[in-house]
């Protein structure tokens, strides 16, 4: 069992919803809307914020809420700009963690809120700040850019615009985590722009697309295993139905879950649900609206407070 997995999240209600075109060049999972559809979508992409959010509470997740900035239309996706980490886990801080992302789109900058960290810093009294390396033209974009094996303290990261191998290095070094880097492409070659869109590890299971890793598959495929994690195979077809972009959550009662899309969970086939579900709960809710207009998913919506 992966030692790790929150039971309280942070979500960003959607105010104004919108395609951010500065991220589209490097998520091609964005899709184009017309603007005279483009009201009717973003009311529904909340309507479905709000249903998933309804539906981790119904299942024993708890869940702060506020609403994005209307200048800030990837604000949902919160899980990119920071991250929290329980203190006295081997080699990494003593005390209760928070950290803060440089982010490659300088339009989504302003989601790190004065108001938001404020709040957060309450629990997590000790701060590491990366997001000064924007000025370098460096970013580390959190859970996004890393897929955390708590238990074996091991980040894989796929390299790309967003994920800057250094800087994943100088993370790695001082949260206590051992750094795997690797290169993981689209069937086209594209890069994909986080590694959560290909992998997700909790729960004793990983659910990873070894076809799409060329630099550094097999110490992936070393890793998992020596962590004795079992490997749900995931398609580049499914990558595009958001099948990697789960997040393993337990309940108030200490029930195992994953959190994903509808999309996701229709393009799982029955023995693959099976095989997840023997490791812990599904719940999956309708995203579609929320990933059409933002190119993410589920987990790209939840901001684990441990």
């Amino acid at each position: 069992m992966t030692a790790r997995a929150a039971s309280h999240v942070l979500m960003i209600e959607p105010v104004e919803f919108r395609p951010n075109q500065e991220t589209k060049a490097s998520n091609v999972f964005q899709q184009d809307i017309a603007p005279a559809d483009l009201g009717a979508l973003a009311a529904e992409a909340r309507r479905q914020h709000r249903v998933f959010r309804d539906l981790l509470i119904e299942n024993g997740v708890a869940v702060t809420v506020t609403r994005s900035h209307p200048d800030t239309p990837d604000a949902p996706f919160c899980n990119n700009w920071f991250s929290t980490h329980p203190g006295g886990a081997p080699g990494g801080p003593a005390e209760d963690t928070m950290v803060l992302y440089p982010l490659l789109a300088t339009t989504r900058r302003t989601e790190r809120r004065g108001d938001l960290i404020a709040m957060l810093r309450d629990r997590y009294p000790n701060l590491i700040d990366y997001s000064g390396h924007e000025r370098e033209g460096r970013f580390l974009e959190s859970t996004g850019s890393l897929c955390l094996d708590d238990q074996a303290r091991v980040a894989y990261a796929a390299l790309s615009a967003r994920t800057d191998r250094g800087l994943a290095e100088t993370w790695a070094r001082s949260l206590g985590y051992r750094l795997v880097a690797f290169r993981a492409t689209d069937a086209g070659g594209t890069p994909y722009y986080h590694t959560n869109v290909m992998m997700f590890i909790g729960h004793g299971l990983a659910g990873v697309c070894l076809e799409s890793i060329g630099e550094g598959r097999d110490a992936v495929a070393a890793a998992l295993a020596d962590a004795g994690l079992e490997i749900l195979p995931i398609s580049r077809t499914q990558i595009l139905a958001y099948c990697g972009n789960c997040l393993p959550l337990r309940n108030d009662l200490g029930e195992p879950l994953f959190a994903m899309s509808t999309a996701a969970y229709d393009a799982f086939r029955g023995a693959e649900r099976a095989t997840i579900e023997r490791h812990g709960r599904i719940v999956h809710a309708d995203l579609s609206a929320i990933e059409q207009i933002g190119g993410g998913s589920a987990r790209c919506l939840l901001g684990e407070l441990f």
